[in-house]
């Protein structure tokens, strides 16, 4: 049994923490909290993909969303603040999960289709920098396993099905890159600007936010959203009675992103066979995934009036 810590070996952790850093180059955390008008945020220049890789595995929870923008000499790079932990982007990203998890039909343990938070994996360009989705969607293991081998190192988890993502600046380089996967099927991303100031949706009081989802597919083009409570580039948002508004009711089938649940099994043996489908098992309920964005729409709007 090992011993208790006591207060002299907590002190000298931190000692030889502080020595760390100052014998390494890491990106160095803002002293004062950030907006998000502020961002992108750079809190390291030259930073190696290791020193990057261990700052991630020690403030990965710090709230922050961070990108690693590698340097010419393709060993350093620079690192930026992109998006941070808000009200605002808890929950969507909760509600997001939610319309994942309905297949399970309620079944909480041991589901066949597991939801995640952020999990660290290497990003698929194979530079060796640690990536994380905000939402990732994967099988059971007890349906697909992971691959024997893999010419990736470490071997990629099979498991990886759908992707969703939000962020801000380089969002679109973010799912493109995880698109370099096959076996990530898909990947949502979502946008949300900040909000119009001074200017509330009659009724609700809510301000005025611009959103924007895209649908990134295998072998098919890309699927664009517009559904916000204002449309992007509307200066009016009240009195523009020529471009009002679409998304403003749930099950309107013009915003609803679907995407089949066998995307989420697609294990398919190697060689693929030219003809392959993927089996879903009998326990999950529906053959797509629906996301209504007006519920996402919402969930943006009632947390921060």
């Amino acid at each position: 049994m090992s011993r208790a810590r006591t207060s002299k070996d907590i002190w000298l952790a931190r000692i030889l923490d502080r020595f760390d850093e100052l014998l390494h180059n890491y990106p160095i955390l803002p002293k004062k909290s950030l907006t998000e008008r502020s961002l992108p945020f750079k809190i390291g220049s030259k930073i190696t993909i290791k020193n990057y890789n261990t700052f991630l595995h020690n403030y990965g929870s710090s709230g922050y969303k961070f990108w690693f923008n590698l340097n010419n000499d393709t060993k350093t790079g620079e690192v930026y603040i992109i998006d941070m932990a808000s009200t605002v982007y808890e929950d969507v990203v909760s509600r997001i999960q939610e319309f994942f998890k309905v297949p399970n039909n309620g079944f909480v343990d041991d589901p066949l289709i597991r939801v995640s938070g952020q999990p660290l994996h290497n990003d698929p360009s194979g530079i060796g920098v640690e990536i994380a989705p905000d939402v990732a969607i994967r099988p059971s293991m007890a349906v697909v396993q992971r691959p024997v081998t893999s010419t990736r190192i470490p071997p990629p988890p099979s498991d990886k099905g759908v992707a969703v993502g939000q962020g801000v600046g380089q969002l679109g380089r973010k799912c493109s890159t995880w698109m370099l996967e096959p076996y990530v099927r898909a990947v949502i991303s979502i946008k949300i600007l900040v909000p119009r100031p001074g200017v509330q949706e009659p009724g609700t009081g809510y301000l005025f936010r611009s959103m924007t989802a895209k649908l990134y597919r295998q072998g098919m083009a890309i699927k664009v959203w517009d559904f916000g409570n204002v449309k992007k580039n509307s200066r009016d948002p009240l009195g523009d009675i020529n471009d009002p508004t679409l998304c403003n009711a749930p099950n309107d089938p013009r915003f609803q992103i679907n995407i089949p649940i066998s995307e989420v099994f697609w294990d398919p043996p190697s060689p693929i066979p030219s003809i392959y489908v993927p089996v879903i098992p009998t326990n999950v309920i529906s053959k797509n995934f629906n996301i209504d964005l007006y519920w996402i729409q919402r969930a943006a709007l009632q947390a921060k009036i």
